[in-house]
């Protein structure tokens, strides 16, 4: 149904043409209008190219700014809660508790790593504060991990002072960590939505070219078939008897 409409629809375009074209006396009037055609064509490759551009960066910035990002949090969540272990199990450890603090100090140094790395990231203005605050619990809670490892013997009394703190530095470090990850399956729907536009105005756009292209060929052939009726045909001559 939708091709016989189609084929109605060219017919009738190709008779519009037809007639149009045996009453113009001016083509240049026809070279303007097919000049505009080749202007929209070249503006929508351009659009085009731009579009791809975009949906390029898009998918760039789904995979580093968002996938690699998540596995950042990832890998922070688990050395933090690592860290919290071992300085739980110190209570009951004596004066095994600094003997941890190498073992920590390795957690410490890979958390460092992806800070870093997750630093050189494309943060959001929300992000880039959470990021902040995750920064300065992290340097908080190595402080006190230090406080605490270090202390000699009475680890009553350290108990009663480091540990609170550090459990509050841990929690509020994982409460960013969370926050962080809400962030990038946000920012990761927004590009996914931002990817479809795209694609979606692209498609519109080719459907518009493919319309401006078939309008053209048959401008081209009216003003042929035009051309060559305008032509007096040539008279025989008379056949001598």
């Amino acid at each position: 149904m939708l091709a016989l409409t189609t084929v109605g629809f060219v017919k009738l375009l190709t008779r519009r043409f037809m007639k149009w074209g045996y009453s113009i006396q001016q083509k240049g009037k026809a070279a303007l209008i097919l000049a505009v055609i080749v202007v929209l064509v070249l503006v929508k490759n351009t659009v085009d190219s731009r579009n791809v551009t975009e949906l390029g960066h898009s998918f760039s910035s789904v995979y580093e700014d968002r996938l690699l990002v998540e596995s950042y949090i990832f890998q922070l969540s688990g050395h933090l809660y690592q860290k919290k272990m071992m300085v739980d199990n110190c209570a009951y450890q004596g004066g095994a508790a600094a003997g941890m603090l190498p073992k920590i100090n390795q957690h410490n140094t890979a958390i460092a790593g992806l800070m870093e790395n997750y630093a050189k990231t494309k943060l959001t203005t929300a992000e880039a504060s959470y990021f902040g605050a995750l920064q300065q619990n992290m340097a908080t809670i190595g402080k006190l991990e230090r406080q605490y490892l270090a202390a000699p013997g009475n680890l009553a009394q350290t108990t009663s002072s480091a540990k609170p703190l550090l459990d509050a530095q841990y929690q509020q470090a994982a409460a960013h960590l969370e926050q962080l990850s809400g962030i990038q399956v946000e920012e990761g729907r927004l590009l996914n939505n931002q990817s479809k536009k795209i694609i979606a105005g692209s498609a519109i756009l080719t459907q518009f070219e493919v319309v401006l292209l078939v309008g053209l060929g048959l401008m081209i052939q009216v003003i042929i078939f035009a051309s060559k009726s305008a032509f007096p045909k040539k008279k025989q001559m008379p056949s001598l008897n």
